[in-house]
């Protein structure tokens, strides 16, 4: 009976200490750019303690939804336990239901991007939430290739800054290269993986290496390095170098794709964080970590902290317009990953890869005879020597982004 009534006297402190909390802001339209058309107007709501704190404002529908939401197959498993047949793959994890899905190939010559207000006002972060493309690569003809922006997308840990970059897809082109020491890389050692290095745009990082995927599929230039699960999230580049962010099914026919990679399930579904999944038939929070192989900047395992899932992390997601948003963090969870993209127009997203070592955005800016005369990091606190890696390919799987 007393943990009864402590249970019912703890969910309301809780929430009261959550409304005080004094440099939570609601979120308001900010003065865009003039690429952009206008910011979406957040619907706040009206509640009394907005007009007792004023720093204060109720959580607005359109962030309220992002993070509450579970995957329709999820509901009523919180409850009860789910079943095998609930799914229709079984690859020593269960994930989302495997909803069959048309390839997006939309692409349009303009991107329509809003900027987002920020949950924050104290300490500010000048710029946070405008998309730039200041310092970041553009064509020879002056148009940019690439957005960016930094945010704080976290609730839960305000200190948590992640790092966004948009790429205008219609006039990029990506490519996965196989890492030199991963097992599949035998199967596409005749296949030529060379493209117009004058051409390069930018190099982000894959997903974590197959042994550690639990099975994750691979396509390479249209040949298959490791069987595709069902599925699993996927992120696909499809001949005509369109690129998509899916749950990857069997109705996909091959041919059409060019480079495909999988890890684990989708972090991201119908433009919604996705809270939780199932493994092995029971229902599992949704957070993605790599064990004991998950470190901090200082090398140590985070498996036996309150607050492991927070990393160094990285996302990528796909927009209604085809365009393509990866994120970077270093003091992050999934979820909130998840939170960027949805905040960055984004409706699916899959994980990438994780630890210091392994987060990478890298910017390559030519001149007017396309060779490269400078390069710069996404994020300021990717490590600089990661900035000539890929110069000689590299042991882990990457990927290239060239301009078309």
């Amino acid at each position: 009976m007393y943990q009864r009534v402590f249970i019912f006297v703890k969910i309301p402190l809780l929430v009261l200490i959550f409304l005080i909390a004094p440099n939570v802001v609601p979120a308001t339209p900010i003065k865009t750019l003039s690429h952009v058309v206008p910011s979406v107007e957040p619907q706040n709501e009206n509640r009394d303690p907005a007009e007792h704190f004023p720093d204060f404002g109720a959580i607005p529908d359109w962030l309220s939804s992002v993070l509450n939401w579970v995957p329709p197959e999820c509901h009523h498993s919180r409850i009860t336990k789910g079943e095998p047949n609930e799914l229709e793959q079984e690859t020593g994890e269960y994930f989302t239901s495997p909803n069959k899905q048309e390839p997006s190939v939309s692409i349009t010559n303009v991107m329509a991007l809003n900027d987002i207000p920020p949950l924050y006002t104290s300490p500010k972060i000048d710029g946070e939430g405008i998309w730039v493309s200041a310092d970041t690569p553009a064509s020879g003809d002056g148009k940019p290739l690439i957005y960016k922006t930094v945010y704080r997308p976290s609730v839960e840990f305000p200190n948590t800054v992640v790092y966004m970059a948009v790429f205008d897809m219609s006039r990029l082109k990506p490519r996965l290269f196989i890492g030199r020491s991963e097992p599949g890389i035998y199967k596409v050692s005749n296949i030529s993986q060379e493209e117009r290095l004058s051409k390069i745009v930018a190099i982000t990082n894959a997903m974590w290496m197959q042994q550690h995927s639990k099975g994750g599929g691979a396509v390479a230039r249209g040949k298959v390095v490791y069987p595709m699960v069902p599925g699993m999230a996927t992120m696909v580049v499809y001949q005509d170098d369109s690129v998509d962010v899916l749950e990857w099914n069997n109705d996909i026919p091959l041919s059409i794709v060019k480079d495909a990679r999988q890890l684990s399930h989708l972090i991201l579904k119908n433009g919604m964080v996705v809270e939780n999944v199932l493994e092995q038939g029971k229902v599992a929070d949704s957070e993605i970590g790599l064990g004991g192989r998950l470190i901090d900047a200082g090398g140590v395992s985070t498996t036996e902290r309150a607050n492991w899932f927070l990393a160094n992390r990285t996302a990528f997601g796909v927009r209604d317009d085809g365009n393509l948003v990866f994120v970077m963090g270093h003091h992050v969870s999934t979820k909130d990953l998840a939170r960027a993209l949805a905040l960055a127009g984004c409706k699916r997203a899959i994980h990438g890869d994780a630890n210091i070592h392994n987060v990478v955005c890298n910017f390559y800016f030519r001149d007017e005879n396309d060779k490269v005369v400078k390069r710069d990091k996404l994020s300021p606190n990717q490590l600089d020597y990661t900035l000539k890696r890929y110069d000689t390919g590299y042991a882990k799987d990457f990927f290239v982004f060239y301009e078309k």
